[in-house]
């Protein structure tokens, strides 16, 4: 019975220092060395070209690193300016046409507050008088603390572009330098004792969680593709900045397209386009029943985790992580495993 207690102690203690040490590393460790890790991924995913294309032509490692990974960032930062291009010019419109957007705002407010009376006998000019007072208040609040938010947000954002830039030139350089000398690197890790360690749980980390991550990348991707599509073809003018939002929604554990197209439809329904709603309607369920399908097919048994272990581990990695617990979260569960069930 004592041996019983003390081999469980041991457990715990065990399962609690792994999980404290994979804490820190994700706090701490991780922000300093993901660049060199997205590059080592890099490397890993080019090198059975480069080792193809060497023997084949004849030509330096080096050179084919350098050829490749070039190719790979400047096709990436055509395909990304193409996208920011169009998504800049939607985001231009709607600012150059606030003033109509509001004006229908207006018209859509008349006609609530109408809707209302009928259904309430509540008048709809004491609705809009009792709102209209409201406004001040509302437009004072957002000048004195939404305005210097943003402003303040516009500077953290350019200097988090000129990080950005700096990461991604790291990235370059590092994946160029790791997949010249790959297999010598392959090999050193490999022969060190801590080195086989870290393989195996890595190895064993990107089995499970790179099948997430991928799974929910195609799922968020694919979404996004329909409700861009849906959108347009709806004659929405802001197709592909909405879908795009609403696809970084659908990828957000407690969120979904449910959040945006529901209310949507409902809107549209108040105001008596029944067959915009109706588009809606259908675009929302095409996005659930993707997901639907889509999930099991492409997870399958690779996570090796129960559907509520990803939600708990979502939940509690939002509270630890902030935003990108998410995916934080859930690699967080798989180290923990991995580590645990290996050392």
């Amino acid at each position: 019975m004592q041996n019983e207690v003390k081999n469980s102690a041991r457990k715990i203690g065990k399962l609690l220092g792994v999980t404290l040490a994979v804490y820190a590393s994700i706090r701490w460790l991780l922000p300093l060395v993901l660049p060199f890790f997205i590059a080592f991924l890099l490397a890993k995913l080019l090198n059975p070209l480069v080792e193809k294309l060497e023997e084949k032509l004849k030509w330096k490692r080096s050179i084919w690193s350098m050829l490749l990974v070039g190719l790979l960032f400047v096709l990436l930062g055509v395909l990304l300016g193409i996208f920011l291009k169009i998504l800049l010019e939607q985001v231009k419109n709607v600012v150059d046409n606030l003033e109509v957007y509001k004006e229908q705002a207006g018209s859509f407010f008349r006609e609530c507050c109408c809707q209302v009376e009928i259904l309430t006998g509540i008048q709809a000019d004491s609705i809009q008088d009792g709102m209209t007072k409201q406004l001040p208040g509302l437009m004072q609040h957002m000048r004195t603390n939404v305005l210097p938010l943003v402003m303040n947000g516009t500077i953290s954002y350019a200097k988090n572009l000129f990080i950005c830039l700096g990461i991604c030139f790291v990235v370059i350089i590092s994946t160029i330098l790791i997949l010249k000398d790959y297999q010598k690197i392959r090999s050193s890790l490999e022969n060190h004792p801590i080195g086989r360690i870290g393989l195996k749980v890595c190895r064993k980390t990107y089995e499970a969680g790179g099948a997430y991550i991928k799974a929910q990348f195609i799922i968020m991707i694919s979404i996004t593709v329909v409700c861009v599509a849906g959108l347009y073809l709806s004659g929405n003018d802001y197709a592909l900045l909405t879908g795009c939002g609403i696809g970084i929604c659908d990828a957000m554990p407690f969120l979904g397209t449910g959040t945006i197209f529901v209310p949507w439809a409902v809107v549209e329904v108040l105001q008596g386009k029944y067959m915009l709603a109706a588009i809606y309607t259908v675009i929302y369920t095409i996005c659930s029943l993707m997901r639907e399908i889509l999930e099991p097919k492409l997870l399958g048994n690779k996570l090796g985790m129960h559907p509520l272990s990803v939600i708990v581990s979502m939940y509690v990695g939002l509270g630890i992580y902030g935003l990108w617990g998410f995916a934080l979260g859930p690699l967080s569960y798989i180290l923990i495993r991995e580590i645990y069930l290996t050392i």
